[in-house]
């Protein structure tokens, strides 16, 4: 199986790398130092799991070498998600399929817009990692999840090659669900944090801003309530429980993309809460006044 990943920074270099080690065929996508680096040494993964080397991996610049892969895991961040798929989509073979895994809800929405919804499925990932350095991938938590849409025999060959790398990776008959799981800590936990420049165990710990994070979770729960995405009734409970599971010191990634000067995914994120809050006629108080906020700082 060949594999391309468009956009290997931590997440895309980890899972590439657990990929390669296993034997598939694998194509980073990346730039700069982190390229130099993987095409002089390979990849070295620090992770909880265990450390290992990959010497023998390709790498590239190029999104044109993504096209003659099985299976193309489009990592960028959200803002990059438009021009990048766009860079991709001349050169896909005629059975390759673009597996999404940003976060948000509408990734596979603009991806399909470009390549055509048939040739898109839409994941999610529960993997913690960074470029600690370039060539050097560091991944502190001990999940490898990977859940993806169920589509087709390709799909269920990239399931059992992901299986084989140690990813547990499953298909869901309803990703659109497993987005929203996933959509609601995220989107809530990206705007406080960025608001009061905290990860998340002095948020849990502090009774003010624990609160906030309900209320901010509750808000886009309320939005997917509207939107009939069904989710459990206990959903915000749920979410709050897997939190207290982090570490302490664990950072959303808006929150280290602020402090490093990075553009914000904002938009993608309370930003698409907001609009589509409006749409629904759905209150949110909490994303409004974030929002606001952190749109200036968003670029």
């Amino acid at each position: 199986m060949r594999v391309a990943v468009m956009g290997a920074g931590g997440i895309g270099s980890y899972v590439g790398a657990l990929l390669a080690k296993s034997g598939a065929d694998v194509t980073l996508i990346c730039r700069g130092a982190h390229l130099a680096a993987v095409r002089e040494h390979g990849l070295r993964v620090h992770s909880a799991r265990g450390e290992f080397a990959v010497s023998q991996i390709a790498a590239t610049a190029d999104p044109a070498s993504a096209g003659s892969a099985n299976i193309v895991i489009q990592a960028v961040k959200l803002y990059d998600l438009a021009a990048t798929t766009r860079a991709i989509a001349p050169s896909l073979g005629p059975r390759s399929l673009v597996v999404t895994v940003q976060n948000g809800v509408t990734a596979a929405d603009e991806v399909g817009a470009i390549v055509g919804r048939d040739r898109v499925v839409p994941g999610l990932v529960f993997i913690n990692a960074h470029v600690e350095a370039p060539g050097i991938v560091v991944s502190r938590g001990r999940s490898q999840a990977f859940i993806i849409g169920a589509h087709d025999e390709r799909i269920a060959a990239f399931q059992q090659r992901c299986a084989a790398a140690g990813i547990e990776a499953r298909t869901s008959p309803d990703i659109r669900a497993e987005l929203w799981r996933k959509f609601i800590p995220v989107a809530a936990l990206s705007a406080l944090a960025c608001l009061c420049r905290q990860p998340i165990g002095p948020i849990l710990a502090d009774p003010a801003l624990a609160g906030l994070y309900r209320q901010a979770m509750e808000e886009v729960a309320r939005l997917a309530r509207a939107k009939e995405v069904g989710l459990e009734t206990d959903i915000v409970e749920r979410m709050l429980a897997v939190a207290a599971t982090y570490q302490y010191d664990a950072r959303v990634s808006m929150l280290e993309d602020l402090e490093a000067g990075k553009r914000l995914e904002l938009d993608w994120l309370s930003g698409y809460v907001v609009r589509e809050a409006a749409r629904h006629g759905v209150p949110v108080p909490f994303h409004d006044m974030a929002y606001a906020c952190l749109k200036p700082l968003a670029k």
